[in-house]
């Protein structure tokens, strides 16, 4: 008999890497669940940006780009490039100035992770750091409409050459100031002192809460996300406006919401 793989209940608040560790974590019960896919650099931040101007975005797994392609001839919508050539692409920056329509958008990652989602059940926001405490909000209000109801946050990570995931640190950080927030929102409707600081802590997974130290202890965790090994990447490669409105911590109110609007899974602004 296999012994099933561990999933960090009784915590209502969960963490984990990736698709796998997403889908583990919902077990049978997704509909309970608020998902938070968070994919600093770039997916979640270009969600964000996107559906801050009102646009409707199809998130669809890279591997797929006939797909992609197909997707975006039948709803009539932009389907995003590769970054280099001024069209529109997983860079935030070319997103700025959109208003309204449809976007198909592959990423390896993130999208790649939304999409797998999709026919959980499961509530899927994009979160990154310029919406963090907004889906800090979002997440204590799914936990308090029912006891029930739990959160997962699933930092994307990156590709390695081989298509192994490779954790990073910026996707870990976004996860730790979502949760950071998170707990801050649960302790202002707890009653003060160590017994309700004790009842938050056990509402936080141990993965959840080394997300939390981690964005609390960093002394600028902004920075550190600006000069990670993605955040170097993309600069040297031209693309340092990305990063910058990446790192803009608490820029907007806009969460990301995934429907199916039927059209297939999109995000809209919530």
């Amino acid at each position: 008999m296999i012994t099933p793989f561990p999933d960090q209940r009784p915590a209502r608040v969960r963490l984990e890497w990736g698709l796998s560790g997403a889908l583990q974590l919902l077990g049978p019960h997704g509909s309970a669940s608020l998902v938070v896919v968070v994919d600093v650099l770039s997916f979640s931040t270009a969600v964000t940006v996107a559906c801050e101007q009102g646009v409707v975005v199809h998130p669809y797994p890279h591997r797929d780009p006939a797909g992609a392609e197909a997707l975006a001839a039948d709803l009539g919508a932009v389907l995003a490039q590769p970054r280099g050539d001024g069209r529109l692409s997983l860079s935030p920056a070319s997103l700025l100035h959109l208003r309204g329509g449809r976007l198909v958008l592959p990423s390896p990652n993130g999208a790649t992770i939304a999409h797998g989602l999709a026919s959980t059940g499961a509530t899927v926001v994009a979160g990154c750091l310029r919406n963090a405490s907004a889906v800090a909000r979002i997440a204590t209000e799914h936990l308090a409409a029912d006891p029930l109801n739990d959160v997962v946050v699933v930092p994307a990570g990156e590709r390695w050459p081989d298509g192994s995931l490779g954790p990073c640190l910026e996707d870990l950080l976004g996860a730790g100031a979502i949760a950071a927030a998170l707990r801050d929102d649960l302790s202002s409707e707890s009653r003060a002192g160590a017994v309700a600081a004790a009842r938050r802590d056990d509402d936080l997974s141990s993965e959840a809460r080394a997300a939390v130290r981690l964005w609390r202890a960093t002394p600028d965790p902004t920075a550190s996300a600006r000069d990670s090994t993605s955040g170097r990447e993309l600069t040297t490669a031209g693309w340092a406006d990305d990063v910058t409105i990446a790192v803009d911590l608490d820029a907007t109110d806009t969460v990301a919401r995934l429907v199916d609007d039927g059209a297939g899974p999109a995000f809209t602004a919530a």
